[in-house]
């Protein structure tokens, strides 16, 4: 899921939904059911989650598993968190 001007787009396979309310609602209901808030602009489906990336020393990446191999923006703030979830999923 991503947040973009104003509105919250899922994605699932090739597909885009539109859907009402913000990440931040939207990370609640769904914490619970293996999803996970990764940056502010993002939600990712930790069943989903192939690897994680380093660009540089600061710069993350959460790299799906689908054809695309589509690559995520991770906060750095974030970083030692997904890897404990990602361990224990």
């Amino acid at each position: 899921m991503e947040s973009s001007e104003g509105k919250v787009l899922i994605n699932i396979s090739r597909e885009k939904f539109v859907m009402d309310g913000t990440l931040a609602q939207i990370d609640e209901d769904l914490r619970s059911y293996g999803f996970y808030r990764c940056h502010r602009s993002y939600i990712v489906n930790l069943e989903k989650v192939k690897e994680i990336i380093s660009w540089s020393k600061n710069t993350y990446s959460v790299v799906m598993d689908n054809p695309e191999k589509t690559k995520i923006p991770l906060s750095r703030t974030k970083y030692n968190e997904i890897q404990e979830l990602l361990m224990h999923h």
